[in-house]
Order: C-alpha cells, then sequence, then structure tokens
C-alpha cells in the first residue's frame, strides 16, 4: 500500500548511484510508485546529497519517479544542469524556499523564482518535509515567490503534483 519512498543519502550515506540500490528503483518503477529523495550539501568530504549524484540514476531510469527534493538545497547551482540534462528530472522546493536569502549558499528570492522559471515550473512540486516545516507556512512561501504566475504557483501547489506523481 506504499505510494512512495523516501531517502535520505546524508543520513543512509550511501550515493544515489549505489548499483546496490538498483533493485529499488527497478521495485519503483514497476510498482509505479515515487521516491523522494534529500538533495543538497552535506557536511563533511562526502556529498552523499549533491544534484549532479542524482544523473545516473535518472540516466539509467528514465521511467523512475524520482523527485529531487529541495531542488539542490545549498548545491542548488547545480540543479538546472540536471534539469537541463534529463527531462524527466523533477523537484520539489520545500526547504529552499523557506530558507531563501537566508545565508551566502541560499538563493535569494529573486534566484530561487528564476530557477524555477529555468527548471521550468511545471516541473516543480510543493513539499512539506514535515515535521521540520510548516505545510501553511509553506503554501506561503510559494506564493511570495517573484517572477512565477499565479498559474505557476497553483502547479507548484498541487497540480504539478497530480499529474507527475499520478495521485
Amino acid at each position: 500500500g506504499a505510494k512512495g519512498i523516501k531517502l535520505h543519502t546524508p543520513l543512509q550515506r550511501f550515493y544515489m548511484a549505489d548499483e546496490r540500490m538498483w533493485p529499488v528503483y527497478e521495485a519503483s518503477v514497476e510498482l509505479g510508485i515515487a521516491i523522494v529523495a534529500h538533495s543538497g550539501a552535506s557536511k563533511g568530504n562526502d556529498q552523499y546529497g549533491d544534484p549532479s549524484a542524482f544523473a545516473e540514476v535518472y540516466r539509467r531510469f528514465p521511467d523512475l519517479k524520482l523527485v529531487t527534493a529541495h531542488m539542490g538545497n545549498a548545491s542548488w547551482d547545480q540543479t538546472l544542469e540536471l534539469a537541463e540534462t534529463f527531462p524527466n528530472a523533477v523537484f520539489d522546493c520545500c526547504e529552499i524556499m523557506t530558507w531563501s536569502g537566508a545565508g551566502p549558499n541560499a538563493p535569494n528570492p529573486e534566484q530561487l523564482g528564476r530557477l524555477i522559471k529555468d527548471v521550468g515550473p511545471e516541473r516543480v512540486m510543493m513539499g512539506t518535509d514535515f515535521p521540520w516545516w510548516d505545510h501553511k507556512q509553506g503554501i506561503e512561501d510559494v506564493m511570495r515567490i517573484p517572477g512565477l504566475s499565479t498559474e505557476e504557483k497553483e502547479g507548484i501547489l498541487g497540480a504539478n503534483a497530480t499529474r507527475i506523481l499520478g495521485i
């Protein structure tokens, strides 16, 4: 009855392209369930969550519903290349939108809006990252992203997930 799988590679200490995960990806494709995987810079030398670490999975499993969470977070500068290289790449914008403008590795609100436009707003979904972030605040954060139309924001708030994840 599972509807999806959440992977947190920095906490679980593996790279997305680790071949030991391929049976999980194959089963997810077969069952039609999505995988949401944390992306973003990790503490230490091993960058398990870098968006670039997702490339081989997108390449080998084009039918996998793989959501690169947080749009790369502190490694957001890798997200556009991933999106341009893999038309099957999709993203959620939880966490990154909440700390937008908050530090040296965070995009400012205008950069986040531009990133979403460049990636394609139809490929971006809101996520909650519950219990870490309040979903009501997340809705407000989406509605404040500059440079996006109301229709694009509404897509991020639900229609995109319905279409992409088949829910």
